[in-house]
């Protein structure tokens, strides 16, 4: 008897506690609901872009035909120049160096830190009233004075200080390098790609029947117009994606291309009929190739197995597309805004606090080491933002370790070529 109440005291309690969990859950929706516009209006939680790139309507009303001429001209000229600054292992070059460079940057930082350091040993010595000298430690002329005192245990706390904004700031940089080295990857992963659609229309083009070394005028054909067309969907992709090439978007943008030839006409008046929005609409030239080619299996211009080169050529497409996805996955997800916030803050209370740390054993030597660790604490942060953005959007210590967009859309537009000619006589 006691087993059967047992079980039914257990079947009522689950019962209950079925009907109650709902109900609880039921009352935490409503609670948010009614919480969620109230929470909607806080500060922190917008998400919104504290620096855009600038909007294409934007552009359009301000950017002008030389200052388009210009960018095509980086994208289109001979000299292709190198995709990030190379250096010299010799250690004498490198101390040359100078502009670009963190040390360019930090400098101007340092020498502020530094003036304000002094002011502080002015201060510092005025209120406690010591009698020492410049260059004389405080702490080695007046231990207890009361200043110099409280001073001793600022430092303890400075010295732990140190440690952990050392090992922050060094692994915050490593991060931000992986990231910059990622990127990198992905560039180049991107014009493997595309060079791999160029050598396999190239090596599947028909031949003349009377010269079987040379290409069919319909293949030459196709092989220049998907060459275009590639190249114009690489060219909009870094378009849409970069603020240095952004304008190319714009309706002026696109005429200037189709003065320079980059595209047809007719390929500009069927983008404008695309209801998509003008940073996705590089995409249409990628559907266009791909159709081109499936049409020319069709009328045999492409010659091979159907089904075969159908299937690689889809595939190639799709790993371009993939490719080219992850740019903005690794541009929207590069490093949460909590963590570069305390890192920021972290750093800067470590050197603020430096001048007073330091004042009761290196006295006015303090101004001299608050450089010292200006230069590399903070060029160690400078550096690491700097390798967060990779494609230079922010415009944060302009000229260092960003990756020249332009160098790699020429070495692409080579690419798009160098197959085609390569086959345009067999031996």
């Amino acid at each position: 008897m006691k087993g059967v109440n047992f079980f039914a005291l257990s079947c009522f309690s689950s019962e209950v506690y079925s009907n109650l969990v709902p109900n609880f859950r039921n009352l935490r929706s409503v609670h948010e609901l009614k919480t969620r516009k109230k929470i909607d209006l806080e500060p922190w939680d917008q998400r919104v872009d504290p620096n855009p790139l600038p909007s294409i309507d934007e552009l359009a009303d301000t950017i002008t035909d030389c200052e388009i001429d210009d960018i095509l001209d980086q994208i289109t000229g001979k000299n292709s120049g190198v995709i990030i600054r190379r250096f010299k292992p010799e250690a004498y070059w490198l101390w040359k160096q100078w502009k670009g460079t963190v040390l360019y940057h930090s400098l101007g930082k340092a020498a502020f830190n530094m003036c304000a350091a002094f002011v502080a040993c002015l201060l510092l010595k005025k209120i406690s009233g010591g009698e020492w000298s410049i260059g004389v430690s405080p702490n080695s002329v007046d231990p207890e004075n009361p200043i110099v005192a409280r001073l001793k245990v600022l430092e303890k706390v400075w010295s732990m200080m140190m440690g952990l904004t050392t090992f922050f700031i060094t692994f915050f940089v490593g991060q931000s390098y992986n990231l910059w080295r990622e990127f990198y990857i992905i560039c180049r992963s991107i014009q493997g790609r595309l060079n791999d659609l160029f050598i396999l229309l190239a090596t599947h083009g028909s031949r003349n029947r009377d010269d079987a070394s040379t290409y069919s005028p319909q293949a030459l054909a196709l092989l220049q117009d998907v060459g275009r067309q590639l190249r114009a969907y690489h060219i909009l992709m870094w378009a849409g994606c970069t603020r240095r090439f952004r304008a190319l978007l714009t309706n002026r943008g696109l005429t200037r291309m189709v003065v320079r030839g980059l595209i047809t006409q007719r390929e500009k008046d069927t983008l404008d009929k695309l209801n998509l929005p003008q940073t996705q609409k590089y995409n249409a030239f990628l559907v266009w190739s791909v159709t081109r080619c499936n049409e020319a299996l069709r009328k045999k211009i492409l010659v091979g197995d159907p089904t075969a080169l159908t299937q690689i050529i889809l595939e190639k497409a799709c790993a371009l597309r993939g490719v080219v996805g992850s740019i903005g996955d690794e541009l929207d997800g590069r490093m949460p805004l909590a963590y570069a916030h305390f890192v920021q803050i972290l750093v800067d209370s470590f050197l603020i606090l430096a001048p007073f740390a330091q004042y009761a054993q290196l006295g006015a030597f303090s101004v001299l080491s608050i450089g010292i660790l200006t230069i590399f604490y903070s060029g160690l942060l400078d550096l690491a933002k700097v390798f967060l953005d990779p494609v230079d959007n922010e415009d944060y210590c302009q000229g260092s370790v960003h990756i020249d967009i332009a160098v790699l859309i020429l070495e692409v537009n080579a690419g798009s070529t160098k197959f085609k000619d390569g086959g345009a006589f067999l031996c």
